[in-house]
């Protein structure tokens, strides 16, 4: 984990992220989890991460020592829109140890970049059943309507496979695009 202050600011420091990267692609993976000095899920080095339990509840870690990013705190605000709908229980912001993270129904991260990006697979074992859960896919179509609505006539990602501006997650095809093209 970064020290405190580099992880709760947003700064330009990377070094630490960029030399993790390389110890996880020296061992065979492609991405990384920081845990925090209380072995709770902390973030990845680059965005943050969220799980949905077997009970349909929604949890991001404490931004206590992470950065808070405004993808992740926009989906607390959109979430609640399923949860009056049923499909999610709650939502909360609270600790996750790394066995109740690995055993979650569904894993995301969330980021500017992406903005809800599913994970079907920790340490080589499958999150939930092993594909992309059906409330991540939610919540990333909450996230891209809300990015449509809030930004019309500007430029944002879209998928050119999903017209409805969904992230196919099979290929990095996204593009910019503008509302007028």
């Amino acid at each position: 984990m970064k020290v405190l202050f580099f992880s709760t600011s947003k700064n330009v420091n990377y070094l630490q992220n960029v030399l993790l990267k390389l110890e996880v692609e020296e061992k065979g993976a492609l991405a990384s989890i920081w845990v925090d000095d209380d072995e709770y899920v902390a973030e990845h080095p680059n965005v943050n991460v969220g799980f949905v339990t077997h009970e349909k509840e929604l949890i991001l870690p404490f931004f206590d020592k992470i950065l808070s990013g405004c993808t992740a705190k926009r989906l607390l605000e959109l979430a609640p829109k399923l949860v009056e709908k049923g499909r999610l229980k709650s939502l909360t912001v609270g600790n996750i140890t790394v066995e109740e993270a690995k055993q979650a129904a569904e894993m995301m991260y969330t980021g500017r970049t992406i903005p809800v990006l599913p994970i079907i697979e920790w340490d080589e074992k499958p999150i939930g059943d092993g594909k992309v859960g059906e409330l991540t896919m939610a919540l990333s179509d909450l996230i891209w309507e809300d990015l449509v609505q809030r930004h019309t006539g500007s430029r944002f990602l879209m998928c050119k496979r999903n017209p409805n501006g969904r992230i196919c997650g099979q290929n990095w095809c996204c593009i910019l695009k503008s509302e007028s093209e």
